[in-house]
């Protein structure tokens, strides 16, 4: 099959723009530590309840972090991939024109990965598409030492708030077995379908013409064929998004509640990470916006506002109806209405009790 991204020239890219950074002065043994005990606690405030075993906290280098990113965004993107090489050569768009779309499009995912291989402090990494495959609880060594040297804050503090963060996502998809499937089955059905309603030639065309910021911004975000959607690509990515908010916000409020129960430092710390991600520099902000990662951060704010509201008016309880099954997620919409979620997952509830009695 031809490659539609050269990933071998992603690779390299990747791993050259990562570089090492400075050395983290902890070991493993003191991460697997802190998560463990972040993954009682949480889910002590949820009552979540995890089927099986989490995964061990790992601590990697940079160059091992972009290089699981780099095979899981080629993960992602086989099956499109496939549809598309075939696209390619049946529109006989010619081996020249092929090869600097390969190169141009696989230098884009080199450097989105090699600039975020320099920020991600940690990260659940749990295969969506393709094989199943045991999840991974990843922190980056560097970045760790990095992220905590620029913030200024308490070492056992920092630990415990990282640790807090990414031990919630393990939690959640432990607990909740059906949302790998429902995300991994509606991103492969938005990257499928986007790849079968392409005309032929068409792909050739826009990889050569496309403006990098824009193949930059879709690979970041997952978003492979983002220049091509349909409106029902498109219903499909507010879905995904949808889902994607609360995850990323349920994460966040629960790493506050917590937090603030745990240290009376927590709500410094908090305050010196969002000064932080507000007082980038210009160049730094730039990048952040090409990758998508102000989506990222809309995510959070937005995730987390839901969650909050919810957890006010009616506790930790009701804001786990969220996983109670795909339909009980909040639709695009209700994400900003946090009571009219309320509101129909309570008349859900009541028409299933009466139910049973019919």
């Amino acid at each position: 099959m031809t490659r539609v991204v050269d990933w071998k020239l992603a690779e390299r890219i990747a791993l050259a723009l990562a570089g090492e950074g400075p050395a983290w002065d902890g070991d493993e043994a003191e991460l697997r530590t802190e998560s463990d005990h972040a993954a009682d606690l949480v889910r002590d405030y949820t009552g979540l309840r995890t089927r099986g075993d989490l995964p061990a906290a790992e601590l990697i280098r940079r160059d091992e972090w972009a290089r699981v990113s780099i095979e899981s965004f080629r993960s992602l993107s086989a099956d499109v991939e496939e549809v598309l090489s075939e696209r390619l050569r049946r529109s006989g768009g010619g081996t020249v024109p092929q090869k600097i779309a390969r190169a141009a499009t696989g230098a884009e995912v080199g450097l989105a990965v090699g600039y975020l291989a320099q920020r991600v402090i940690g990260q659940y990494d749990v295969a969506l598409i393709g094989p199943t495959r045991a999840p991974r609880l990843l922190f980056v060594g560097p970045n760790l030492s990095a992220a905590r040297e620029r913030l200024q804050v308490d070492r056992d503090l920092f630990m415990r708030w990282i640790a807090l963060h990414e031990t919630t996502h393990a939690v959640q998809f432990a607990a909740v077995p059906w949302l790998r499937e429902h995300l991994g089955s509606t991103a492969e059905e938005l990257f499928r379908g986007a790849a079968i309603e392409v005309k032929p030639g068409e792909i050739l065309q826009q990889l050569v013409r496309v403006n990098p910021r824009e193949l930059v911004r879709s690979f970041a975000s997952g978003e492979l064929a983002r220049l091509l959607w349909s409106p029902e690509q498109r219903r499909l990515v507010d879905r995904l998004l949808a889902t994607m908010t609360i995850v990323e916000g349920y994460a966040e409020h629960v790493m506050d509640a917590v937090g603030d129960r745990l240290d009376p430092g927590y709500a410094e710390l908090r305050r010196r990470l969002d000064r932080d991600r507000e007082r980038r520099g210009p160049l730094d902000t730039l990048v952040s916006k090409l990758l998508g990662l102000e989506m990222k951060m809309a995510q959070y704010r937005r995730g987390k506002l839901f969650c909050d509201e919810v957890a006010n008016r009616a506790g930790i309880e009701a804001l786990n109806r969220v996983w109670e099954g795909p339909d009980s997620l909040p639709a695009p919409e209700e994400i900003d209405d946090p009571g009219a979620w309320l509101e129909r997952v309570g008349a859900q509830r009541r028409r299933r009790f009466f139910a049973l009695f019919r």
